[in-house]
């Protein structure tokens, strides 16, 4: 049930199913590594570096708490963040949790800092690109940290993906090319069989991987025997043919010259017996014909009309257009 369903999707050329086999794998891989490398690495590095800030913002807050003013809170928590590239402020408008939609990172940041320190408000990582704002509570009020986003996540995490991604997509195009290079004997072997089939000998040598050769090889072997076959089949039914036609000739002539009542039967008989013959050599003559080959077929349609005029039939052609060569036998037309 299952595979019945899932044939209705599979390519039918040899080419779209090799091309299928060689993107699926390729396919399943890139997501395999895309997810190992979101989930694990770049996670884990981004919950790693952000820990480490969790821990500055704690010493901060800390030693803020410490003190007996805002402004000697705000003195004592510069001294520790300007060495660390933090910058420290009493909070002057109100912040909100925000988070851009393709921030893989921030998810990750926010639940990092809020399971690590306690006294988190609000973390903006919209609001100053490059920057996460980080509302903490403290004894002297809400604090503003700014904190620049390459110390909490990694930089350019995307170009890996990206080198993975141009990389896959160069070998897939390189291989597609070498895989149409392979399909190509096929298709010729296939054309050229398809071409013996309607009666046609077309030039074919074989070439590609060392199986579709062996192919190639072994249909012109076979059809090297077919048409000895044809041929001696030709030469038996023309030599039979002419063998018996003397026969038929004196019994038609001694019928025709003997007066017994059954002679008309027997006339009728040996026509038939003539026109058996006569078709046997029709059908030898066109085997033995030779190649089709490509004709203009508005002058064979005049020559015929020409005959049938002379023949003393009442043929009227018409207007012809010019059409385009077609392959055939033109004795045999005749």
């Amino acid at each position: 049930m299952i595979g019945t369903f899932l044939k209705r999707f599979v390519p039918r050329s040899l080419f779209g199913r090799a091309t299928l086999i060689l993107l699926v794998p390729v396919g399943t891989i890139l997501l395999v590594m895309s997810i190992v490398f979101i989930q694990r690495l770049y996670e884990n590095v981004t919950r790693q570096m952000t820990e480490g800030v969790a821990n500055e913002i704690t010493l901060i807050l800390s030693k803020a708490n410490e003190t007996e003013t805002p402004e000697q809170a705000i003195i004592a928590s510069r001294e520790i963040a300007e060495p660390l590239e933090l910058s420290v402020s009493l909070l002057e408008q109100e912040l909100v949790d925000q988070r851009s939609a393709v921030d893989l990172s921030g998810r990750t940041v926010i639940e990092t800092l809020r399971e690590s320190v306690t006294d988190v408000v609000v973390i903006d990582l919209v609001s100053r690109e490059g920057f996460a704002l980080i509302t903490l509570a403290s004894k002297h009020g809400p604090l503003l940290l700014e904190v620049p986003r390459t110390r909490v996540s990694a930089r350019n995490p995307h170009q890996f993906l990206v080198l993975i991604g141009i990389t896959s997509v160069l070998m897939v195009l390189i291989a597609l090319l070498y895989l149409r290079g392979q399909v190509r004997p096929i298709r010729r072997l296939a054309a050229a069989a398809s071409a013996f089939g309607k009666g046609r000998s077309v030039p074919y040598r074989p070439a590609g991987a060392a199986e579709v050769r062996e192919a190639g090889h072994a249909f012109i072997q076979m059809r090297d025997r077919i048409e000895r076959q044809i041929e001696q089949r030709t030469l038996l039914l023309s030599g039979v043919s002419h063998d018996l036609r003397t026969p038929l000739t004196r019994m038609r002539l001694a019928l025709s010259m003997s007066d017994h009542a059954e002679n008309d039967d027997m006339l009728r008989d040996v026509d038939e017996m003539q026109e058996m013959l006569d078709a046997f050599l029709d059908f030898a003559r066109s085997e033995s014909l030779g190649e089709p080959e490509r004709i203009d077929p508005v002058p064979l349609i005049h020559a015929a009309v020409e005959k049938a005029i002379r023949a003393g039939g009442k043929v009227e052609l018409g207007p012809i257009e010019a059409t385009d060569p077609i392959t055939l036998r033109a004795p045999a037309f005749d």
